[in-house]
């Protein structure tokens, strides 16, 4: 038997918190959200592959004639050398118009609710703009899975393959090649040969400089040819040369001898590569480098890319829907004000990429670039979201 009186508790309140729960499963799992989220996923898939079909007209206008020639010399089918190209290329593109769809299948599917009178009629009804804003939610979560999930696997493994292939901007540019006097610089240290990327990594007419940043060279070491050791930044050098101020040129062209340079095997290998191509594991290898290059800024820049891509079409979504409600007085559309907000909006979607460029250049930290792209339409939209309530 409970004791009556000072020590009296009282039984909680489960039928609040009962009616608390019972808001949040309709706010996430409703009619309205589900209604919403199918709408702004078809808004996106629709504005995708108008993007994408464009995107192939262009470029099948130039490739088709290499793809053709492709299919003859193999002697095979002209489908079964497109339909993989065209795999390929269209997970890049997919990636690269993923942002630009999400924020323009959001804002029309937004504008289209509205002159249907759906939401205010889910206003006079009593729903509040939960519901709007889980259904972004879950479409921050499907579409950032999506694109982690491109940005970090896919998308460098369709690429990679297409280089193999030789066909497109990526065959012709990303090859196994030579390439002729390439230069490369750190601290006081300057670095000058014909390199070559791949598979089999080497390098011929080396020159290294030391003491660049002083009145004289310390010295000049040159080379025939580097080749790769089992330790990643020692290189084997063949036909060995050196001159230094106080011995002059000392020409021992038979001799060889294993040395560090400024690149490792991993790094000349991928020489030139755009970060992006790259999969996350070789990024982290050429992030761990000895040797700090001017590509660093680049490879770090993509690896934050894709730590942080699950959150970008959040951002860029709940953005286009704050756009497309300020668009509206009441239940008149001002047209020209939705023009000029998705101008906005498609400028503000454009610019993710300006970010990602400072960072790649080095002129912001890599992680401020990344991170700053992400909170800019996230906060403007919050500000757009606020002026509405």
């Amino acid at each position: 038997m409970m004791m009556m009186g000072a020590g009296r508790t009282t039984a909680p309140d489960y039928g609040a918190r009962g009616e608390v729960l019972e808001r949040l499963r309709t706010a996430f799992l409703g009619i309205a959200t589900r209604r919403a989220l199918i709408e702004y996923l078809l808004a996106v898939l629709a504005v995708l592959f108008i993007l994408t079909m464009v995107a192939y007209t262009i470029d099948l206008a130039r490739i088709f004639p290499s793809i053709r020639w492709q299919a003859t010399y193999q002697e095979t089918t002209l489908p079964s050398v497109l339909l993989p190209y065209l795999w390929q290329r269209g997970i890049d593109i997919v990636t690269r118009m993923l942002p630009v769809a999400v924020f323009f299948g959001p804002f029309l599917a937004e504008i289209s609710r509205r002159m249907r009178l759906e939401s205010v009629i889910l206003a006079t009804a009593g729903a509040g703009p939960g519901h709007r804003l889980a259904a972004l939610l879950w479409l921050a979560l499907i579409l950032g899975g999506l694109l982690t999930g491109l940005e970090a696997r896919w998308r460098p493994e369709a690429i990679q393959a297409q280089v193999k292939t030789g066909l497109g901007d990526y065959g012709e540019r990303y090859r196994d090649r030579w390439l002729d006097g390439r230069w490369i610089v750190s601290g006081d240290i300057a670095m000058r040969a014909d390199m070559k990327r791949g598979t089999e990594p080497e390098m011929r007419n080396l020159l290294v400089f030391s003491g660049i940043g002083a009145t004289e060279l310390t010295s000049v070491l040159g080379a025939e040819r580097a080749v790769p050791t089992d330790t990643p930044d020692v290189w084997r050098l063949e036909g060995v040369s050196e001159w230094t101020p106080a011995t002059g040129a000392d020409l021992l062209t038979a001799r060889s001898t294993e040395t560090e340079l400024l690149l490792t095997t991993a790094q000349l290998a991928h020489f030139g590569i755009a970060p992006y191509i790259l999969s996350t594991a070789e990024l982290r290898e050429l992030a761990r480098a000895p040797t700090a290059t001017h590509y660093l800024p680049g490879i770090r820049t993509a690896l934050w890319q894709r730590r942080l891509a699950v959150f970008l079409p959040g951002a860029v979504a709940f953005l286009a829907v704050a756009f497309a409600a300020l668009g509206f007085d009441g239940r008149r559309m001002l047209y020209p004000r939705l023009i000029a907000l998705a101008a906005g909006g498609y400028i503000l979607t454009v610019s993710i990429k300006v970010f990602w460029a400072l960072g790649q250049q080095g002129t912001v930290a890599p992680s401020t670039a990344v991170i700053t792209a992400i909170a800019v339409p996230l906060s403007l939209g919050a500000v757009a979201y606020v002026r509405q309530l």
